[in-house]
């Protein structure tokens, strides 16, 4: 056992964990609050108040406004103007018109749709324009004209007899007959038996029968009618021709429209003309327009107008905008106020400073500020970090076999000795710290014997192991677990660091049938040669934050931050990887099942 534990924990070196959590906690966050203090505005804020209020800037500001008074100054001037202006009567009557509902008339008139009419239709009248259509309309009248002539002349040719007789046959069915029998072999046989000069007996019977025939004697009354002859007379007639090119024109709508337009004795009443002289009479009678009218010449309007536009009015308005501002206002109560100074921009600065440097946050700032108290995390980052909260391994940090059994076999195996297998997780668990469980269980495993290599093998214990060999290694930086102190002599529950080979070792720690920290290697016999330290002396069922620095050929271990071992090696020039396991060498009791490793959590750091 170790004397140098056992006086360390006597003599309190070994500082209880939960405080050194507490304390890691502490500073941790002390730290990130000094970095956040660090780049934030409130300390530039707090910096540049500090600077200012030693300045001599701000005592010559705090003098000036301990001074500063109304009277005689630019603000007073300033009022006084505006009154004079505000009491011209120009700018009254300005603003009597400006605010009347006269004026929000006009200008609602001015714009409106019935004085761009009203004025649209005098300049209509005005211009002679409205006469020459007056005129134009009147002088057209039925008596004489050309629609008189036209209408004259077809009603004329329409009582003519051959004009009668065309609009009776023409086109008509009777026609159509008549000229269907003329071309008719019956009636051309009848002609033909007729100017026969001498006919048989048989051929005059068959006259005779033809001469009965209905057809050819209505159409024989119709050759010889009258009607026929006038109907043939007309066909080519001058009258028929004239008859026709009126028709068309007299009978259409726009005609019969025109005549009836030209025979209206009302027909100016009817047009746009007159509905235009009409309206203009409507309006002028309009109270809207005789206001509109009456407003547009008044003086009120004039001076509106000519004020509108002057340098008074601007110049009145800016001193209005100016004295009835909220600054002018502020500024005005803040010259006549004997208290000024109290509630000035600087007075304001001033306490905020004070108030400031009293802050609690600032004040630890301050204290930080040029001490080596942050120096671990300026100089160190965490490279890897497991707390185990979750329900199940990280299987992008950790692996269920050590990197010899992935290279060679591809799945967990046994040594010599070893009275356990490891399973495939099935003994690890996780949700706040990670168990590895060795349990009473048979189960079939792989042993490595010489010379013949891995044989199966039945085995009484099941365990398991974790190992970073496919996700984490580090050469130099530090390494750290918290880790409970649970020894069982049967077992042995390791935390070690290893490079490419199995050996050598570094052990941080080794809990069971032996507790120890250092380096073990592997002598040409296979005998395993261990420089280190014991640790039986740490309390048992504790928790402890086991530490190791490797810089180079140095490491240092350390038990909750305390300094317990320095050793120098040059075994270990490469990068090494993590593994956690528990073996089982000698039969477990009964009473100590299931042995449990515990580990809180693990954590690397390296150099930045």
């Amino acid at each position: 056992m170790s004397v140098k534990i056992f006086l360390y924990q006597l003599f309190g070196k070994i500082k209880p964990i939960e405080k050194i959590e507490y304390q890691r906690h502490y500073l941790y966050n002390d730290y990130l609050e000094y970095q956040r203090i660090e780049n934030s505005e409130e300390l530039k804020e707090f910096t540049e108040l500090e600077e200012y209020i030693n300045s001599e800037e701000f005592e010559n500001k705090k003098a000036e406004i301990r001074h500063l008074g109304f009277k005689g100054s630019k603000e007073e001037e300033l009022l006084k103007e505006y009154e004079k202006l505000k009491n011209a009567g120009h700018i009254k009557k300005y603003f009597k018109v400006k605010n009347s509902p006269d004026l929000r008339r006009f200008e609602t008139l001015k714009d409106s749709r019935k004085i761009k009419e009203y004025y649209e239709l005098e300049e209509y009248m005005d211009n002679g324009t409205f006469a020459e259509e007056k005129e134009e309309i009147c002088s057209q009248v039925y008596k004489g004209s050309d629609e008189e002539e036209q209408e004259k002349e077809y009603a004329r040719l329409k009582k003519m007899p051959l004009i009668k007789a065309y609009l009776q046959l023409h086109d008509s069915k009777v026609i159509s007959h008549h000229e269907k029998i003329a071309h008719s072999d019956k009636f051309k046989k009848y002609l033909e038996l007729k100017n026969l000069p001498e006919k048989d007996k048989e051929q005059k019977r068959e006259l005779k029968t033809l001469k009965r025939n209905p057809e050819i004697k209505n159409y024989l009354k119709l050759e010889n009618s009258k009607k026929i002859r006038l109907y043939r007379d007309a066909v080519d007639s001058y009258h028929l021709e004239r008859f026709l090119e009126l028709k068309p024109i007299v009978e259409s709508k726009d005609f019969k429209k025109r005549v009836s337009y030209l025979k209206d004795k009302k027909k100016f009443e009817r047009t746009e003309a007159y509905g235009k002289w009409k309206r203009l009479k409507e309006l002028s009678a309009s109270k809207d327009i005789k206001f509109y009218l009456k407003f547009k010449k008044s003086q009120l309007l004039k001076n509106y107008y000519d004020v509108s536009e002057s340098a008074d009015l601007k110049r009145f308005l800016e001193l209005k905008d100016i004295v009835t501002s909220e600054d002018f206002i502020k500024r005005k109560a803040y010259l006549e106020d004997s208290r000024k100074w109290e509630k000035s921009e600087e007075h304001a600065k001033e306490l905020k400073y004070r108030e400031m440097k009293k802050r609690p946050h600032l004040i630890k700032f301050f204290k930080y500020k040029g001490t080596d108290a942050f120096d671990f995390f300026r100089d160190w980052e965490v490279s890897f970090d497991d707390d185990f909260s979750e329900d199940k391994i990280d299987p992008e940090k950790w692996s269920f076999q050590s990197l010899w059994a992935d290279k060679t076999l591809g799945r967990n195996y046994s040594l010599p000795g070893d009275l356990q297998v490891f399973t495939n997780g099935e003994n690890i668990s996780c949700g706040g710290k990670l168990v590895i469980e060795v349990r009473k269980e048979k189960s079939e495993g792989m042993v490595w014997q010489m010379p013949v290599g891995f044989v199966p093998a039945e085995f009484d214990y099941t365990s398991g192991m974790i190992s970073t060999g496919k996700s984490f290694w580090q050469e130099d930086g530090i390494f750290e677990a918290k880790i409970k102190f649970n020894p069982v002599k049967e077992v042995v529950s390791s935390f070690i660091l290893q490079g490419e080979k199995n050996s050598p070792r570094i052990h941080l720690p080794e809990i069971g049938t032996k507790n120890r920290i250092g380096i073990s290697n592997t002598d040409n016999k296979g005998k395993l040669i261990m420089e280190g330290m014991d640790i039986s002396n740490l309390r048992k069922g504790k928790w402890y934050i086991f530490t190791l620095e490797k810089s180079g050929n140095v490491f240092i271990w350390k038990i909750n931050e305390t300094e317990i071992l320095r050793l120098e090696n040059s075994s270990f020039n490469s990068p090494l990887h993590i593994n956690l396991f528990s073996i089982v060498i000698n039969q477990i009791p009964r009473s100590k099942l299931p042995v449990r490793f515990n580990v809180n959590w693990v954590k690397c750091y390296r150099k930045k």
